[in-house]
């Protein structure tokens, strides 16, 4: 992180973490995102995982706004743009010290998402 720009992996666990929360908000796809075996899953081999919640995002806003949860979805949806790494796609395998940079990446957003969304993205974080 040598020009104060995150790495790519910890962009990855960023963007995982606010794709995972729409699903959380939204209440879709068994929150698939939330499962600790998909998040390791990711953080080795973020491409493979994400390229479809990535691709599908929009049902999830859709959902969340139909649960009462619009407002906290769309604060969290306008944040993925920034999100996303630098490399025209998802990285398709992180090292070792890429896999913990994605992690602390996710925690990092996780917390960040709390505080911009207040008690909609509490009630549901991990």
């Amino acid at each position: 992180m040598s020009d104060d720009r995150p790495t790519d992996a910890h962009l990855c666990g960023q963007l995982y973490a606010a794709l995972e929360m729409l699903q959380r908000l939204g209440d879709i796809d068994f929150r698939a995102l939330g499962r600790e075996n998909t998040r390791l899953r990711a953080s080795k081999r973020p491409r493979t995982e994400m390229t479809t919640p990535l691709h599908t995002v929009g049902k999830s806003l859709h959902w969340a706004r139909m649960r009462g949860n619009g407002a906290a979805a769309g604060t969290v949806f306008r944040t993925i743009p920034d999100l996303m790494p630098s490399t025209k796609e998802l990285p398709g395998s992180l090292n070792p010290d890429q896999q913990q940079e994605f992690l602390r990446g996710r925690e990092a957003r996780l917390e960040a998402i709390r505080k911009i969304t207040g008690a909609a993205g509490a009630a549901v974080a991990p």
